[in-house]
């Protein structure tokens, strides 16, 4: 179960404090910006906020939450000497709910399980996640992700975005799927050096690699599939997109 430095909600219309409300299951959405560093950073606050705030929009969800305003309503005595944690940013119509985790720290050796689901709304990240918690509790998180597929295409994880790696080629599946914001500041720094397709269980097979990108998972690389025998071959994708991502932690 995740250690909480804080949890709280807060009315939209006036910020007033009030109980704490998850929000899993209501119409609206979130986003997990991570947090690193002695100097705490907020790993691409702006493009969060961006994301989230043009989600409630297309909800008809009247607000719009600045940085200066998020900054402000975090504590500011929690005593940590060096973060990698995760704030978890949620709006619904009247309540505006933020939680602060530890990151947990992904395991090396990381596999992938196969489910035939697909999200709701899929283009935003909404709070429709209570399928998915329950799917992620049967898991250790930590050393496996869940890989969503409807119709034979391969199309997100529960936390992440997928990219498969074919001789030195980067794939990102076709489909509806929500193009995290991890995603997009890689896909920025490679000059639209990759392609998308619908991704069959043919590709995975025959994938050198197989990466996961997410702001809670960094980049990381998949190791197997058990389900469909695969094991990776190539860490040189892997390689150059970590080092790309970490830059933004410095």
């Amino acid at each position: 179960m995740a250690n909480f430095l804080f949890k709280k909600s807060y009315k939209l219309s006036n910020f007033k404090k009030i109980k704490y409300d998850h929000l899993w299951g209501s119409i609206g959405v979130f986003t997990t910006i991570r947090i690193f560093g002695i100097k705490p950073k907020y790993v691409l606050i702006n493009e969060h906020l961006r994301q989230l705030n043009k989600s409630l929009k297309k909800l008809n969800i009247p607000f719009s939450l600045t940085q200066t305003k998020l900054l402000d309503l975090i504590p500011s005595n929690l005593r940590i000497k060096k973060y990698d944690h995760l704030l978890r940013v949620a709006v619904k119509k009247n309540i505006l709910s933020l939680s602060l985790r530890p990151r947990p720290q992904p395991k090396k050796k990381f596999k992938c399980n196969l489910v035939n689901y697909q999200r709701s709304n899929a283009l935003i990240k909404n709070l429709q996640y209570k399928k998915i918690l329950s799917m992620q509790k049967e898991i250790d998180m930590q050393k496996e992700e869940i890989l969503f597929f409807k119709n034979k295409n391969l199309l997100e994880g529960s936390t992440t975005n997928l990219i498969i790696i074919k001789r030195n080629k980067i794939i990102l599946p076709k489909g509806n799927i929500y193009e995290g914001i991890t995603l997009k500041f890689l896909l920025s720094k490679i000059s639209k050096n990759y392609s998308t397709k619908f991704i069959k269980f043919g590709d995975l097979e025959t994938a050198d690699e197989i990466i996961l990108v997410g702001s809670g998972k960094g980049v990381l690389q998949v190791s197997s599939i058990p389900s469909i025998k695969w094991f990776s071959s190539s860490s040189k994708m892997f390689n150059r997109l970590l080092a790309i991502y970490n830059k933004q932690l410095k």
